[in-house]
């Protein structure tokens, strides 16, 4: 037999033997015998209740005990809608300004002293007016008129800068457009760049004969002096571009002036 199983039987069998002296120890016979007759008719019907003393530590405990919320009293008092505390149990529990708090909160009820220590005093009153003139010093139309006007200088602004969208997606395709031409423009000039710097470079080379390399110092002074020449040439064609176009402006004016003298000599005196 393992060690397994005898653990198992030992245990088993201590249980049973705790089973049986229960049942030994607290099986108890009833007083009545089982064949006892119980008149039920005889039985009172009205219930008995133990009676409740009338001392208010009884009630104060008694209403503890079925507070089961766990609530501090102050805070119960906040769940049902009275004042928190009875008494006062810190300084500005005296002051007007927690009276005043407790009379708009709970009523009446909650302040031991008359409705009329709410209201301010002349003192105050004057106080009042005079941070009111400070704060606010437009009267309620005035102010009502300046809101208007601001509201309506919104919309302006609101409306102007709808129509300022409005006409600029109107102007999105004319824009993309020269974009477009801008940047075409701009690859022609880059490619044109290219290409007249792989002409320099066919130059230098031819110039020298043989194939020669690129960081080579005398490559570079010849390329330098091929692109200083180069500006040059780029140069005088732009001065007689430029130097051609003030001379067709000249002669168009010089046309429209002989046409003018023409003009006038055949008016009739």
């Amino acid at each position: 037999m393992s060690l397994k199983r005898i653990c198992d039987f030992i245990i088993r069998r201590n249980v049973r033997f705790q089973c049986i002296v229960a049942e030994r120890c607290f099986a108890t016979e009833s007083a009545k015998p089982k064949d006892e007759i119980v008149d039920i008719t005889a039985a009172d019907e009205k219930p008995m209740y133990p009676e409740i003393p009338d001392d208010p530590e009884f009630h104060k405990e008694l209403a503890k005990k079925q507070n089961k919320s766990r609530l501090t009293e102050a805070h119960r008092n906040i769940l049902m809608g009275v004042r928190p505390y009875e008494q006062p149990v810190e300084w500005y529990h005296k002051t007007v300004r927690y009276k005043r708090r407790m009379l708009g909160r709970y009523g009446l009820k909650s302040v031991d002293e008359p409705a009329g220590f709410a209201w301010p005093l002349l003192k105050e009153v004057k106080e009042y007016q005079d941070y009111e003139r400070i704060a606010f010093p437009l009267s309620i139309q005035e102010r009502w008129k300046k809101l208007e006007e601001e509201k309506r200088l919104k919309a302006e602004k609101i409306q102007a800068r709808e129509a300022e969208i409005t006409e600029k997606l109107a102007k999105m395709n004319q824009w993309t457009a020269e974009l477009n031409a801008k940047i075409a423009k701009k690859e022609a000039e880059l490619e044109n760049a290219r290409i007249r710097k792989e002409k320099i470079v066919e130059e230098v080379r031819k110039h020298f004969g043989f194939k020669i390399s690129v960081h080579d110092e005398k490559f570079k002074t010849m390329m330098a002096q091929k692109e200083k020449e180069d500006k040059k040439k780029k140069k005088e064609a732009k001065k007689q571009a430029k130097l051609e176009k003030i001379t067709k402006l000249a002669e168009k004016i010089n046309d429209q002036s002989n046409e003018e003298q023409v003009t006038e000599l055949k008016k009739p005196e």
